[in-house]
């Protein structure tokens, strides 16, 4: 049989699983991360170990753990609160470090979630929980005599239940979210779903201290478990209602982004596409010029000078026929309509486009990854005085990915808050729509984008694999 001070360390590693189990799901930190399994384990796997291991010595915020006085002796905790403070800093700054790198969670979201989360769970479970179940199991309250007749091993199961009727209400919890997400796509739903469950259970506890009135044996009980409990829920309740609504408030700004993110593409798109409908007509209007003018050539092939005006407009035709066919239309227009601009406006534009079997992404998808990469590009080059303005733009197909890169010259500096990049215009209402927008069309392909630069270069690369 295992030892009872075995078990309790078990105990103690499955409170520590339980709390990244819950700190993971809140933040939802594999969203924006790319790593495997395996790695994913093996990170998760270290952080595990290492507050298992600080554990032994230091009283952990926002981790659960669950002790007893009968198994106090197995964990000597330091005394000195000011030693507990530095290393709960630094074991912060470490997982916040981690998180923030590897799992791109943004640093101020984690902490918060990390320390509101983990001391929510902690109220729950070691004041609440705790209490409630001790009654449930035992017929006792922690305040009875009856404790104290306990052995280790049955303290042992206790916490066993305790922490396995917590994984439950936490599965339960993810179960509800997951059935609202399906039901509606509509973030909005999800949000007043925690903002109604965290209320809920401040609302749950006081109908609970209500209704023990008539029970005298536990009354006492609950009182002292309310006493400690219901405040400091409510405040945790407060704090992360807020943090909701300010989600909420974010998520709408998002929201009104994207219309007008969809609402420029379609605008483009639409004119875009009467372009090529122009273009059809012009090309159809070339060729049956061509077939009139060939039929007057040989109706007038005894007059020499007929003949060479003829072949003069002939040849003025077909140079004008001579437009860029790359393979996709969409990016043939889009090209040409930004070399006009280019030469306007003193840029050198220089192109190698390869567009054959790229009908599988759409066209307001070509319209808004190649436009805003371009328009940005002229953007960048505009600020530049004299003669340096430079656009290289080439795309490709490597095995089965499309490849999409574009360098131009820049004399501004680069500027983000967070993976956000911040404009340096005077308006600043849209910033980072045009960036948002390629992003955008290019996750909806499954591909990637990728960002570097120096002091006066601008280099964009973006990799789409084939449906």
């Amino acid at each position: 049989m295992i030892g009872d001070v075995v078990l309790s360390e078990i105990i103690v590693v499955l409170s520590i699983i339980l709390s990244i189990v819950v700190i993971n799901g809140t933040v939802e930190y594999r969203k924006n991360s790319d790593i495997s399994e395996f790695k994913n384990l093996i990170i998760q796997t270290g952080i595990v170990g290492m507050l298992y291991f600080v554990s032994k010595k230091v009283d952990i915020w926002s981790i659960v753990t669950i002790n007893n006085d009968k198994l106090a002796d197995y964990s000597i905790l330091i005394s000195n609160k000011s030693i507990d403070i530095i290393v709960n800093i630094a074991i912060i700054g470490v997982i916040t470090f981690v998180y923030n790198k590897i799992y791109k969670v943004e640093w101020k979201k984690f902490i918060f979630l990390y320390l509101i989360s983990g001391q929510y769970l902690k109220v729950l479970e070691s004041y609440f929980l705790d209490r409630f179940l001790f009654i449930v199991f035992t017929g006792y309250t922690l305040s009875d005599d009856y404790v104290h007749t306990l052995s280790a091993q049955d303290w042992n199961l206790y916490n066993i239940k305790l922490l396995l009727i917590t994984f439950m209400l936490y599965i339960f919890i993810r179960i509800i979210i997951k059935f609202i997400n399906r039901l509606s796509k509509d973030k909005m739903y999800t949000y007043i779903a925690y903002i109604v469950m965290v209320n809920l259970s401040v609302i749950l506890l006081k109908i609970i201290l209500d209704s023990s009135q008539r029970y005298t044996s536990i009354n006492g009980e609950i009182l002292i478990t309310a006493t400690y409990t219901m405040p400091y829920m409510a405040v945790l309740s407060m704090i992360i209602t807020v943090y909701i609504v300010m989600e909420i408030r974010k998520e709408t700004e998002i929201r009104i982004q994207e219309k007008q993110m969809y609402s420029r593409l379609e605008s483009k798109n639409e004119y875009y596409e009467k372009i090529e409908e122009a273009q059809n007509q012009i090309r159809r209007l070339y060729h049956d010029m061509n077939n009139h003018l060939n039929n007057i050539q040989i109706m007038n092939e005894n007059s020499e000078n007929a003949t060479k005006y003829i072949e003069s407009i002939q040849n003025e035709l077909n140079q004008a026929r001579k437009k860029r066919l790359s393979g996709n239309a969409m990016f043939d227009i889009i090209i040409d309509e930004k070399m006009k601009v280019c030469k306007e406006k003193g840029i050198e534009f220089t192109a190698n486009i390869d567009s054959r079997n790229t009908a599988f992404i759409e066209n307001i998808d070509v319209s808004s990854i190649l436009s805003n990469i371009l328009d940005n590009a002229i953007e960048a080059c505009e600020k530049i005085p004299g003669d340096k303005r430079y656009i290289k733009l080439e795309t490709m197909w490597a095995d089965d990915i499309f490849l999409i890169v574009c360098e131009n010259s820049k004399i501004n500096s680069i500027k983000k808050s967070r993976e956000t990049f911040i404009t340096d215009k005077i308006n600043k209402s849209n910033h980072g729509i045009g960036i948002k927008s390629i992003e955008y069309s290019v996750k909806k392909y499954r591909g990637n984008m990728l960002i570097t630069y120096d002091e006066n270069t601008f280099n964009l690369k973006i990799m789409i694999p084939k449906k």
